[in-house]
């Protein structure tokens, strides 16, 4: 996909076969062993999964991910967490910027950059910036 940026899809073999938990957790196991055979660890971006109704497809799950360095882990993790306006001192607006913040952080949440600790640190501060 670039930017170091990899992703792999599991199909299953049956429509019998309805086990999405476990095709994520196959998928996840591959691209940490791909990862480990390039010397680099395994940055998950996101994980999807597709169980059609019964009898009406085949269920699958995709994993995106990243093959990084500790170094380029640790510039990701930075930038994820540094704030969007470049001095302290300047307040998001209520309607755009906020909302922006806000919707940047849960994303990175969601896709597993940051954990729930941090996402509550994190918009603690964009929320009392605001004020």
């Amino acid at each position: 996909m670039g930017d170091n940026t990899f992703s792999l899809t599991r199909t299953a073999k049956t429509a019998l076969t309805r086990d999405t938990d476990k095709m994520k957790e196959e998928l996840e196991a591959d691209a940490a062993k791909y990862c480990a055979g390039l010397g680099k660890q395994l940055k998950v971006v996101d994980v999807t999964a597709n169980k059609p109704f019964w009898g009406t497809g085949y269920a699958s799950a995709t994993i995106v991910f990243k093959a990084l360095t500790a170094g380029e882990i640790e510039q990701a993790n930075a930038a994820a967490l540094a704030p969007a306006s470049s001095s302290g001192s300047e307040r998001p607006s209520m309607t755009g910027d906020l909302y922006n913040d806000l919707t940047k952080l849960d994303d990175l949440r969601k896709k597993g950059i940051l954990t729930e600790e941090e996402f509550q640190s994190e918009k603690k501060k964009i929320l009392a910036r605001s004020k």
